[in-house]
């Protein structure tokens, strides 16, 4: 499938202007990482990842890495491409962001199924997590896990998130609502 014009790279003046815009986006590291602002070229990895875990056909794929990359812009968080800090190798993405019915903004990720396992997700996630405080605060943002994901409610249990019952039943769904809280020391 040849892929639509819209998301070919950009060229000449326009992709030095793409270039501006994701250099004033922040950079987090981790031991292992580099969450990044997301970029055409990671395009290919959040489409396979889409259609292994979610069965998306390519429009999908790319109308959600739109969505969530104007997250940037529109809310001030929004879609972070986590790289190997030895290679630049894309293994994953995360999310501070709100899809068009959350009531507050999510932490949510997303792993090529190669990379899943070996904690990638934690080390993201905990980096996004504490980025989320200090740009939200503590308390302002949950994760909505499906109730059956078992690995994605530990996850959020390893980040130090506690359920919140009270929106889960105005949620009125199979999701457990993690919410996180910054533990002052």
């Amino acid at each position: 499938m040849t892929p639509a014009r819209c998301i070919q790279p950009p060229s000449g003046k326009a992709a030095m202007a793409a270039a501006q815009y994701r250099a004033t986006l922040p950079v987090l590291e981790t031991r292992r990482l580099v969450l990044r602002a997301p970029q055409l070229e990671d395009l290919p990895v959040w489409t396979a990842i889409c259609r292994d875990s979610f069965g998306d056909t390519d429009q999908e794929a790319w109308t959600e890495f739109s969505y969530y990359t104007s997250g940037w812009l529109l809310h001030g968080h929004g879609l972070f491409t986590v790289t190997l800090k030895d290679d630049d190798q894309v293994v994953g993405f995360v999310i501070l962001g709100l899809e068009w019915d959350d009531q507050e903004p999510e932490l949510g990720y997303l792993f090529s199924a190669q990379h899943r396992l070996q904690g990638y997700a934690t080390e993201a996630c905990t980096a996004v997590r504490d980025f989320g405080f200090d740009l939200l605060g503590s308390g302002r943002f949950v994760s909505y896990v499906s109730q059956s994901n078992a690995r994605s409610n530990a996850l959020a249990q390893r980040l130090g998130a506690t359920r919140d019952t009270v929106a889960e039943q105005a949620f009125g769904a199979d999701q457990h609502v993690w919410r996180y809280s910054e533990v002052k020391a």
